[in-house]
Formats: structure tokens, sequence, C-alpha cells
């Protein structure tokens, strides 16, 4: 985005939907007595979110654009459409995880999600292969 798309003036809204855990066990776990577990997974997880968002803001103070990080939770695809939505987006940039063709099929993509039900426009960018990155 900073070397092929920014334009002085840009606000960058950057949104993370961190992976939810499974949490139906919780109930079991909280009866067995391990109540501490559900608390120790919520703490990691707010951890590094806390570290993604500290990296992000760092990069944008450092690169001079305006911007602001949020964070929900949720199915990713719907809420990063949602958010956008919300705080009227003009471009939704979204990457790939290279998920592989059986389980992007069983599962769907949050890129192929946000491509269908955005309601701006869709850049899905590639992430590059560790052979690329090298070149």
């Amino acid at each position: 985005y900073c070397d092929h798309i920014y334009m002085f003036g840009d606000y960058l809204l950057l949104i993370h939907i961190p992976e939810s855990y499974d949490f139906t066990m919780a109930s079991e776990w909280t009866r067995a007595g391990r109540p501490a577990v559900v608390e120790q997974l919520l703490k990691e997880l707010e951890e590094r979110v806390d570290n993604l968002e500290k990296k992000y803001r760092d990069k944008l103070l450092s690169k001079r654009i305006s911007g602001k990080f949020r964070t929900a939770s949720g199915k990713p695809g719907e809420k990063i459409v949602s958010i956008a939505k919300e705080e009227k987006a003009r471009l939704i940039i979204t990457g790939t995880r290279g998920l592989g063709k059986i389980r992007r099929t069983l599962m769907g993509s949050v890129s192929d999600y946000i491509v269908h039900h955005s309601n701006v426009p869709v850049l899905v960018c590639r992430w590059k292969t560790h052979e690329e990155h090298n070149k």
C-alpha cells in the first residue's frame, strides 16, 4: 500500500478480526475446575492483538500516514465489510493467505467473501512466496 497506492491525504483504517478460539468447551473447563484455561486463552489473544496494533500504529507513524486500527470479533469477511461500510471506506485492500484449493472450497476465503459482498472496490494482494521474496 505505502509503495504503490498511498496518496497524500489518505486515511488508512486497519481492521483486524482475530481468529477466535472455540469456546464451546469453556463451560466444561469451568465445571472441571479449570476456568484459568479460558482466562489464559483470552489473555494471550488480547496480548497478540495489542502487539499487532502497536506494530501497525508504529508503521503508520513512521510513514506519516493518518489512520487508525480497529479490531472486532466475528466472521472476518462479514465484519470487514460491515466496518468498511460503517467507516465509509472508499476502497478495501485485503491479502490472501494462500489456502489450498480444497480448504478454500470447503471454507471459502475471507477475500472471496469481501469481493462478493463489498459495496466499494476491493483490491486483493497476494503475498510473495519465499522464492519471490529472495529474488
